[in-house]
């Protein structure tokens, strides 16, 4: 899917398309220029108490696959 589909606040899995990692759930936040940004939910807290588990993934980033989650 591509991240122009997606709307803010949408539940979304992220998939490594070689299946080197396991899929993560998150929320889809924005756009920034060239960048995805999320919520992975497993993220959250990692480094601290007030770590949000937000990352960003290159939108022409071929290794992974954005799908909706409600379209799983």
């Amino acid at each position: 899917m591509k991240t122009s589909h997606l709307k803010p606040n949408q539940r979304v899995i992220i998939t490594r398309k070689d299946g080197s990692r396991p899929p993560r759930l998150g929320t889809f936040l924005r756009r920034d220029g060239r960048m995805a940004v999320f919520y992975i939910d497993e993220f959250v807290g990692m480094r601290g108490e007030d770590d949000k588990g937000i990352t960003t993934i290159s939108i022409n980033s071929q290794e992974f696959e954005v799908t909706a989650e409600d379209k799983r």
